[in-house]
């Protein structure tokens, strides 16, 4: 991310900006960021996470059963 900093006497702002008086004649400094950016979104495809978890169909069953159970409990 770029940025400009710079330092100059608050003179020159105070008619672009209200400062406190406190910050009346003195250096002050300068920062410029930008507030946004450019997002670059990256369309989802489901297919590109087929076989990440490698959970056979009866364990989840059986993981499911017992988180359900758990819930009967109470």
């Amino acid at each position: 991310m770029e940025f400009v900093r710079k330092i100059i006497s608050s003179n020159d702002i105070e008619s672009i900006i209200k400062l406190p008086e406190e910050l009346k004649n003195k250096k002050v400094e300068i920062l410029i960021l930008p507030i946004e950016e450019e997002v670059i979104k990256k369309e989802f495809n489901p297919e590109e996470y087929r076989g990440v978890m490698d959970i056979k169909l009866d364990e989840l069953d059986k993981d499911l059963k017992n988180m359900r159970d758990e819930w009967e409990r109470f």
